[in-house]
């Protein structure tokens, strides 16, 4: 059964700073349910890590543009990239670690599901520098 809608149009609240700029609340137009989904333009030269969720599992699909996303768990870091030339969702199971830059010289957009909506309250993430568990050089593209 589809969630009835609100209304046919809805306006979305746009959080913007100097990594780029985000359409958060998506979700509202779903009733009940527990998920969020979002949309959020990513500069270049912007590196956006490392966070990660207990109680949330995150699906990133770039839309348009590229992406370098990274994970890192207690097996070590992985790199995805992803984006309009190479169409993928990437999953960041809760507990991961999880960022990601853009790639090339063009902002990249992302279309994101978490399957908990954020609680402003109470928020379930956990942040620490971009070079904490690899070095900064990790997130340049790689030169093959």
């Amino acid at each position: 059964m589809k969630p009835e809608m609100k209304e046919r149009l809805i306006q979305l609240p746009k959080f913007a700073d100097a990594r780029g700029w985000s359409l958060n609340g998506i979700y509202d137009m779903f009733e009940g349910e527990e998920f969020q989904i979002n949309y959020s333009i990513l500069y270049p030269g912007v590196v956006k890590a490392w966070h990660r969720h207990q109680h949330q599992d995150d699906y990133f699909c770039v839309l348009n543009g590229m992406a370098q996303v990274g994970i890192v768990n207690e097996h070590g870091g992985t790199k995805y990239f992803i984006g309009e030339h190479n169409p993928a969702v990437v999953h960041v199971k809760a507990g991961e670690w999880h960022g990601l830059t853009c790639v090339g010289n063009e902002p990249c957009g992302l279309l994101y599901l978490v399957t908990k909506k954020y609680d402003h309250e109470s928020p379930d993430e956990e942040r620490c520098p971009f070079d904490r568990y690899v070095g900064k050089h990790w997130w340049l593209p790689e030169n093959k």
